[in-house]
């Protein structure tokens, strides 16, 4: 299940029914053992690295939860605050020492 789909200039994806198929070398798309590779599921026709969604196992087929959603937007909101303190300057920089 496709929690958000997060590529920019695609359809939307977010709540549809993916297919694990596995971990694939992104470069050569040869199959990897789990740690050695990226996940890549299969939407339809399209098939989306498990880095450009948020995905999750839906063995029982529910689709997305209330709480999902609710996981979501707190993720979205911790991530667009993470983004905004790292264009921040750095509160702590040390600034070279005169010599």
């Amino acid at each position: 299940m496709i929690l958000l789909d997060n590529r920019e200039g695609e359809p939307d994806l977010t709540g549809a029914v993916a297919v694990f198929e596995g971990y694939f070398d992104p470069e050569t798309g040869d199959r990897r053992r789990p740690g050695d590779g990226v996940p890549r599921l299969k939407v339809g026709n399209d098939r989306i690295w498990g880095s450009e969604c948020w995905w999750r196992a839906d063995p029982s087929g529910t689709g997305l939860l209330p709480e999902d959603h609710t996981d979501i937007e707190a993720a979205k909101k911790l991530l667009r605050g993470l983004i905004r303190d790292a264009r921040r300057p750095a509160a702590f920089a040390r600034r070279p020492s005169a010599t």
